[in-house]
């Protein structure tokens, strides 16, 4: 799992560029790659000294892009309300982002020759 983080650290603005995600979406991206294991936007928060809304924003538009994945809990606890969810990275997301890379850096590449 540290070479997966020393990667995405490594190309950490070109994924922010690729996937036009804020700092804030990088690093939740990272914490979960690093904790490699599921983690509730609550336990996530707590770790990045932010709030629950910020983290579940950023939670939200990495689903959205398929970077992570979310999963009810099965905390029996919660039996009431709202459903808690836990989150995860893919074991298959450095290739996801190396393909999409890829892709981003030949779309550039055509509309710069294009336009030449």
């Amino acid at each position: 799992m540290n070479s997966q983080i020393e990667i995405l650290d490594t190309a950490r603005e070109s994924i922010k560029c690729c996937y036009k995600i804020s700092d804030t979406d990088f690093d939740c991206l990272v914490l979960l790659a690093k904790l490699g294991r599921p983690t509730s936007s609550e336990e996530m928060a707590s770790v990045m000294n932010l709030s629950k809304t910020t983290v579940e924003n950023s939670l939200k538009k990495l689903l959205d892009l398929d970077l992570i994945a979310r999963q009810k809990s099965n905390d029996e606890s919660r039996r009431i309300g709202r459903p808690k969810f836990i989150y995860t990275v893919s074991d298959e997301l450095l290739n996801k982002i190396k393909e999409d890379l890829n892709r981003c850096a030949e779309t550039i590449k055509n509309s710069i020759s294009a336009s030449s």
